[in-house]
C-alpha cells in the first residue's frame, strides 16, 4: 500500500534520521502525498537522545515539532503543550534505533515515546527467538512486543542481533490506519 524510505545519518555524536513515505494503489485515495519523519539529537553512552522530532503530512505547511529540553525535563509538544521527559523516554523513530546503539540486555523494558502531540508509556518484552524471510533470505532475530498502557497498541518488532539489533520487520495494530506492516529491504 506504499513505499517508505529511512535514511539514518551522523556527525560525530549528532544524528539525523529521515523518513518519507507515500501511499500507493488504493491506499492514495485516502492518504494523499509524501508523509516525512525526521528526529535529531545526540548518540550518547546510552544511546539516541533525542532533541527533535517533526511530523510532515503532506506538505510543510502541515508540520508538526516536538522539542525535547533535558535540562528542565520537560518536552514542548504541538499547539503549546508541554510534558514531562524521563531518560528512557525517545521519539518513534530513535526507538527503532535505539537498540542499535544500545543493544537490550533486560526482557522487559519500560519507555516512554514522545510524538508531537503526547508521551506515552510503553512496555517492550522480549518474546523469543524467531527466524524470519526478508528480503536478502533468512535472518534470525529477536521477536519483541510493544505494548501501551491502555492496551489498545501493540507493535511486534524482529530486530537481527547479526545486524547489531536493527529492526528487520516490524507490525503495528491497533492503530486508527488499521494494520502496518514494514520489512527491510536492505542495510
Amino acid at each position: 500500500v506504499g513505499e517508505a524510505v529511512y535514511r539514518f545519518e551522523h556527525a560525530g555524536d549528532e544524528y539525523q534520521i529521515t523518513t518519507i513515505g507515500e501511499a500507493k494503489g488504493l491506499a492514495a485515495l485516502f492518504l494523499r502525498g509524501q508523509g516525512k519523519l525526521e528526529s535529531r539529537g545526540l548518540i550518547t553512552t546510552t544511546g539516541l537522545r533525542p532533541h527533535e522530532y517533526a511530523v510532515e503530512r503532506g506538505s510543510r505547511d502541515r508540520r508538526e515539532t516536538a522539542i525535547f529540553d533535558w535540562e528542565t525535563g520537560m518536552v514542548m509538544l504541538f499547539e503549546q503543550q508541554s510534558e514531562a521527559l524521563e531518560l528512557s523516554t525517545f521519539d518513534p523513530l530513535t526507538l527503532m534505533w535505539q537498540a542499535y546503539f544500545s543493544p537490550p540486555v533486560d526482557d522487559i523494558q519500560d519507555i516512554s515515546i514522545a510524538t508531537t502531540r503526547r508521551v506515552a508509556r510503553y512496555t517492550l518484552t522480549r518474546e523469543g527467538e524467531e527466524t524470519i524471510v526478508w528480503a536478502q533470505g533468512e535472518i534470525a532475530t529477536e521477536r519483541w512486543r510493544r505494548s501501551s498502557e491502555d492496551g489498545n497498541l501493540h507493535a511486534t518488532l524482529w530486530l537481527a542481533p547479526s545486524l547489531r539489533y536493527v529492526p528487520v520487520r516490524m507490525r503495528v495494530t491497533g492503530s486508527y490506519r488499521g494494520i502496518i506492516e514494514a520489512t527491510l529491504e536492505a542495510t
